[in-house]
């Protein structure tokens, strides 16, 4: 199916329905018995009334079902193309955006704002100690904690911005038409967001944790791999000046 009728007969989700089907069926027939009455110069008359009645019928009977089973064929492909869409894009652990994703989406961002001068800036977003709440409590409780710092930092932003997983308890955080400033405000409000989540582990206990987190503003001497990096070290002096805090890489 080419990308034109799967935009036109299932985005456009009015169009697939069996009444939309039995219409445009029932529409057609009629259409030719007048055209047909027409080039055999008759009258429409007694003669018309009955291919008429058979004409409007017919297609309803047939159509009907035909056009169920096409509605379910056509919506069964377009929820295993998302099945594949979201295996090939998400995080399983997460839902968030995986790290093959971020980084096209990323790269993408990279080259709009070199283009164009517009400000963009990555955050890294590591939690703390992370290695101590799975000895402690074990890894499938270290997992619930990843889920929810991640769904915590979502809650935190625009649509626009792009929130994934970078790997262990690592999240990437690219925030486009945003500068230092305001970047570090929306990483302020993730870092209260991770410090007052309470994840109940598996044996009933509760679990605290909190992040650090280092931001980059992109600039143009600079790749896509150096920019996440600047982050990345942004990240870890946050951790050296005592964890649970933002720091922002500064060029000299």
């Amino acid at each position: 199916m080419t990308a034109a009728l799967r935009s036109f007969f299932i985005e456009r989700s009015p169009w697939l329905t069996v009444p939309a089907i039995v219409l445009v069926s029932v529409g057609s027939s009629v259409g030719m018995l007048f055209i047909l009455v027409a080039l055999l110069h008759h009258d429409y008359g007694t003669l018309f009334g009955r291919p008429l009645l058979i004409s409007i019928i017919a297609p309803m009977v047939v159509s009907a079902p035909v056009g169920g089973y096409i509605v379910h064929l056509l919506r069964e492909v377009d929820l295993a193309r998302q099945h594949a869409q979201d295996l090939a894009w998400l995080d399983a652990l997460t839902s968030l955006l995986n790290r093959r994703r971020m980084i096209e989406l990323g790269e993408r961002e990279f080259e709009i704002s070199r283009r164009t001068g517009r400000l963009v800036t990555a955050a890294l977003i590591d939690l703390d100690n992370f290695k101590l709440i799975n000895d402690t409590h074990g890894h499938r409780s270290g997992d619930m904690v990843i889920r929810a710092v991640a769904q915590a930092a979502k809650g935190q932003l625009r649509r626009a911005d792009l929130l994934g997983r970078w790997g262990g308890e690592e999240l990437l955080l690219i925030l486009p038409d945003t500068d230092l400033e305001a970047a570090n405000l929306v990483a302020e409000r993730i870092r209260v967001a991770v410090e007052e989540l309470q994840v109940e582990s598996q044996q009933g206990q509760q679990i605290r944790c909190t992040a650090s987190i280092g931001l980059s503003l992109l600039d143009r001497d600079t790749s896509f791999d150096g920019w996440v990096d600047q982050a990345d070290r942004a990240m870890y002096a946050a951790k050296t000046a005592g964890r649970n805090r933002v720091h922002a890489h500064r060029r000299d």
